[in-house]
């Protein structure tokens, strides 16, 4: 998304994480007089910051990942730094929270676009997957690389499954017990971090079919789940 003549990219809304080069040039905010107001380039520097950290860590992963390789891959120095992140763990909450907020705003968008409660879970998690492939780095960040963070970044993550519940929960049928729905959510998950630790992100998509007759089956039954092992049920 560009920005008005003269003036760098602010950022997308929409954009995973680590998708865009922190140096690109299109970015950069130019010494003297840019006419940017410092709560603009404040939101620049930070964007910046995150999208290099991210590419570092997804290269480095996080134990080699240091504040000098974010400001140099961000173009920024330290003091800038950490006028925006306390320490890595920060930067690496901000930068997952950001990305957990885009996927799980697309997947509801999916999800809430399809004609059926089933199709929906098949929607979600079709659009969580291209996400995903699209974007190896964050991938790789936020499935593998958050491990080794801090409690801060691994309380989020948590935090941030639990909001995969809504999915999973049809108002037509009984309650399904949290434990139940906490179980399908951790598996959908954990065959995801399996394909980023021993394959391709740009795999990911092939687990289609798999997952959602994984989520479907103890909730509708195995006639019902059946058709979704085919891409495409319809």
């Amino acid at each position: 998304m560009a920005g008005k003549a003269g003036t760098p990219e602010t950022g997308c809304a929409d954009a995973l994480p680590g998708s865009r080069s922190a140096l690109d040039p299109g970015r950069a905010i130019k010494p003297g007089r840019h006419g940017l107001s410092p709560e603009t380039v404040a939101g620049i520097q930070r964007e910046r910051l995150i999208d290099a950290f991210v590419h570092v860590v997804s290269e480095r992963g996080f134990a080699h990942t240091t504040i000098s390789g974010v400001t140099e891959g961000a173009g920024v120095t330290k003091k800038t730094f950490y006028a925006h992140f306390s320490d890595l763990d920060d930067c690496f909450l901000a930068a997952y929270q950001r990305g957990m907020d885009i996927l799980l705003r697309r997947m509801t968008e999916a999800y809430e676009a399809a004609p059926s409660w089933p199709d929906g879970i098949h929607a979600g998690l079709r659009a969580l997957l291209a996400a995903l492939a699209r974007e190896p780095r964050f991938a790789r960040a936020s499935l593998v690389e958050v491990n080794a963070a801090g409690p801060q970044v691994r309380q989020a993550r948590i935090d941030n499954l639990a909001r995969f519940r809504a999915f999973f929960t049809d108002p037509s049928l009984a309650p399904v017990p949290v434990p139940v729905v906490d179980a399908l959510v951790g598996g959908i998950y954990s065959a995801i971090h399996v394909q980023m630790e021993t394959g391709e992100a740009e795999e990911l998509p092939s687990l289609l079919p798999s997952l959602t007759y994984f989520a479907l089956l103890p909730l509708v039954g195995r006639e019902a789940a059946s058709p979704y092992l085919a891409d495409d049920p319809g």
